[in-house]
């Protein structure tokens, strides 16, 4: 729901999804540090994407600071201080473009 917007005007879901995340690490069905890169990552993919809507993608880059802030408190050794690096270089060198018109998605991809 949240990286293709199917509900772009209910930004109550992000936070749902983040307290699912939260309930995943605390039965330790997954590891803190896997949820908060995977959903990192996910607002950022999201908030690239020019097919969405524009105030979808801004409030997805909003929250980017709450998985930013568990990685920084999780990146304890070498590899994960590496790719928390990259993380921050990626926010820090993001360039939110213009969301698509409502015509030039109904044109689909001019490159097929």
């Amino acid at each position: 729901m949240i990286r293709c917007a199917l509900r772009p005007n209910e930004p109550r879901l992000i936070d749902c999804f983040m307290s699912l995340g939260i309930s995943l690490v605390e039965r330790g069905q997954v590891s803190p540090w896997h949820m908060s890169y995977k959903s990192l990552n996910l607002f950022f993919d999201t908030a690239c994407d020019r097919a969405l809507p524009w105030h979808w993608r801004s409030l997805c880059l909003d929250h980017a600071w709450q998985p930013l802030y568990s990685l920084q408190r999780l990146a304890n050794n070498p590899e994960r201080q590496n790719r928390l690096n990259q993380m921050r270089y990626r926010l820090s060198t993001l360039r939110l473009q213009p969301s698509l018109s409502p015509t030039e998605l109904a044109e689909g991809n001019p490159y097929e």
